[in-house]
């Protein structure tokens, strides 16, 4: 007489760990990096400053203007007070389903991530310490000086670049419709620091990834409703519930 063994149970199926996987990826951004500081970034400013003509120069020039730090700081903490002081007072408005939350929400994730970015890039800046184009145009030196030089060894990477990346990646969050656009005058951004010979492109593409990074890890800890300290007043964010 045989005995039948029961049945066990299907095993759930784990999901694998995503540590090797960003690991990966980030393994592959610094071979990327390093490629693109071998190859491509001096031949790629030598041949931007034998070809861009002086009104070519200003149109970028303009273009890298837009990117200013102030006025997007200035411009989100308006939109985030205003909001939150409605939400909290305007009774016929969030009965009209005026979405005050979202606009706090997303000015917030504008602010962190703009700040967020701005704290590894000012970092990087002063440890990396890169000689930008202009020292290997005037003195024919190109790579890294010492820690902490200060300008013009602060190359890596580019402020302008990260602003812009970080408001376009921030507000992607808040309409994926317009991703696309506001990716293309972040692009625009970086572009005219290459073009004026501000950075070289591997301190562009490294903003533009910080930017992104930062707003991928913020926006659901800023934009999920499961969390409430986005939608309380500043000294109350470390209130528990």
């Amino acid at each position: 007489m045989s005995t039948q063994l029961p049945a066990q149970p299907p095993q759930p199926v784990l999901p694998a760990p995503r540590k090797p996987l960003a690991r990966a990826w980030m393994l592959t951004a610094l071979l990327g990096l390093a490629a693109l500081a071998l190859w491509v970034d001096l031949p790629l400013a030598q041949l931007l400053h034998s070809e861009t003509t002086p009104s070519i120069d200003d149109l970028f020039e303009d273009i890298g203007d837009m990117a200013d730090t102030t006025l997007f700081v200035v411009g989100a903490l308006a939109v985030y007070g205003g909001a939150l002081w409605r939400m909290r007072h305007d009774r016929l408005g969030r009965w009209l389903g005026i979405a005050y939350e979202r606009w706090v929400r997303g000015s917030l994730l504008v602010l962190a991530t703009m700040t967020l970015g701005g704290l590894v890039t000012l970092v990087l800046k002063q440890v990396v310490a890169r000689a930008r184009p202009e020292v290997f145009f005037e003195q024919g030196f190109y790579g890294l000086g010492l820690p902490f030089s200060g300008d013009p060894f602060n190359s890596f990477p580019s402020s302008h670049t990260l602003t812009a990346f970080a408001v376009a990646a921030a507000l992607a969050k808040l309409a994926p419709a317009l991703r696309w656009p506001l990716f293309l005058f972040a692009a625009a951004v970086g572009l005219s620091r290459l073009v004026n010979l501000d950075h070289y492109l591997s301190d562009v593409v490294m903003a533009a990834g910080v930017a992104i990074a930062s707003a991928g890890w913020l926006a659901p800890r800023v934009l999920d409703s499961r969390y409430q300290w986005p939608v309380r007043l500043p000294w109350h964010w470390g209130r528990k519930g």
